[in-house]
């Protein structure tokens, strides 16, 4: 499918007719004039396919200059060119700060193949509305060594404090992904033997946080699947159901997967204070199940405050939706990040489950925890069946360990996923 455009007679340069029609000509659907992204990205969902906005015909809402090349949109969903886009202001809408991402890379590699995860990552925007306070997003080079675009484009004073406050979007990436999967065959990229040449949606922010956020994702995984490149998706949203009629065109090339760390509420409101309630979560991924869409569980991180009935409880909704893995890594207690942890425990309430928290931030107690909490999931996890971990050992851990002990959690280290992706 794609669209078609006519001037409107009685109107401007501006005014256009948009429909979207099929290989014979034939009008699908009409959109009327100035259909705004919104309209445009969800017409695709409904007729399942994928409409390449670049040179159909679209102009620019402010100066009516032909959509030929990069593109966003404002506030109110109107088609921007690239030029006004970039003159676009961000803005204030609730909580959040919402703008446009100047961010040119498309594909970025990864070094997450070292956790058997991928071998590259498409993040659909910068920021994230869900907050978390352990999140490790704003202390990599992605965002740390951006502070003054961050700075100019959302007014971010602190990288790591103003976690959860704004969110940037990068619209036209399906067009962007498209037009880079024509030029670079998938057979010649790079891949490793635990990453398999995967890539992964998102690894920097949530691809299904909102609405606009899930269209972009769409895309990109469209064209993704469409010349049979494996995809791995990571979100706590279960917005991620919209597209279960694209993951299961994908078959066993796609794996679609949640962060669960607990199933405490409270305390993982506390912890990710934006992001949906841990069941919402699970019940997104039994849709998966009953799709028969291959599916994982990232147990992670979990926990000091939790005990064996705790993880024999979170193990047993796992094995109720069949994953083809659990990964699993216990909290590392590093940087600003677990003090806000610490913070948000206690401001919520939680003064002992803060002090256990505060306990880990000594070397001994936290290796102790990491240890315990690694056996125990592995241990608890056979009693069921049907559920395989594959554990993250932190290599601060392996370093701090010996013998049989440290060669045992190098193999965890260095072993490969079980899910296929073929």
């Amino acid at each position: 499918m794609q669209l078609d455009t006519e001037r409107d007679p009685d109107g401007g340069w501006y005014d256009r007719f948009v429909r979207v029609v099929d290989d014979e000509g034939d009008v699908v659907e009409d959109l009327g004039k100035h259909p705004t992204l919104d309209d445009l990205r969800e017409s695709e969902r409904r007729h399942r396919t994928r409409i390449n906005l670049w040179q159909q015909g679209l102009v620019c809402y402010e100066c009516g200059n032909q959509i030929t090349d990069r593109f966003s949109a404002d506030f109110d969903g109107h088609l921007l060119c690239w030029d006004c886009a970039n003159e676009l202001d961000s803005e204030e809408r609730g909580n959040l700060r919402v703008g446009v991402d100047p961010t040119k890379s498309v594909l970025s590699e990864s070094k997450l193949h070292q956790k058997s995860l991928c071998d590259y990552v498409i993040n659909v925007a910068t920021g994230c509305r869900h907050g978390c306070k352990f999140c490790y997003v704003p202390s990599t080079p992605a965002i740390d060594s951006r502070d003054e675009m961050l700075q100019e484009e959302a007014g971010v004073e602190d990288v790591q404090q103003d976690w959860g406050d704004y969110l940037l979007y990068r619209d036209d990436l399906p067009e962007r992904v498209h037009e880079g999967l024509r030029e670079n065959d998938f057979s010649e990229w790079k891949k490793t033997d635990r990453g398999r040449g995967v890539v992964m949606l998102s690894s920097g922010t949530d691809c299904y946080q909102d609405r606009r956020a899930a269209q972009i994702t769409r895309g990109c995984v469209h064209e993704l699947i469409n010349h049979d490149v494996p995809v791995r998706i990571l979100t706590r949203s279960p917005n991620v159901t919209r597209d279960i009629d694209l993951f299961k065109k994908a078959g066993n090339r796609i794996s679609v997967g949640t962060s669960i760390p607990s199933f405490d509420t409270s305390l993982v409101k506390a912890i990710e204070p934006n992001a949906p309630p841990p069941m919402a979560r699970w019940r997104a991924l039994d849709e998966m199940f009953k799709a028969g869409v291959p599916r994982f569980v990232s147990f992670s991180p979990t926990y000091p405050t939790m005990d064996r009935g705790d993880i024999e409880e979170a193990m047993s909704w796992f094995s109720a939706i069949d994953p083809e893995v659990v990964f699993h890594e216990p909290i590392n207690p590093r940087g600003i990040n677990f003090d806000m942890c610490i913070e948000a425990v206690r401001d919520a309430g939680f003064e002992e489950a803060a002090k256990e928290f505060e306990s880990i931030q000594d070397r001994e107690n936290w290796v102790e925890y990491s240890l315990e909490h690694i056996d125990l999931v592995r241990d608890v996890a056979e009693d069921f069946g049907n559920v395989k971990v594959h554990t993250w050992p932190d290599q601060e851990l392996i370093n701090e360990v010996s013998g049989d002990q440290r060669e045992r959690l190098r193999e965890m280290m260095f072993s490969v996923s079980p899910e296929s992706f073929e």
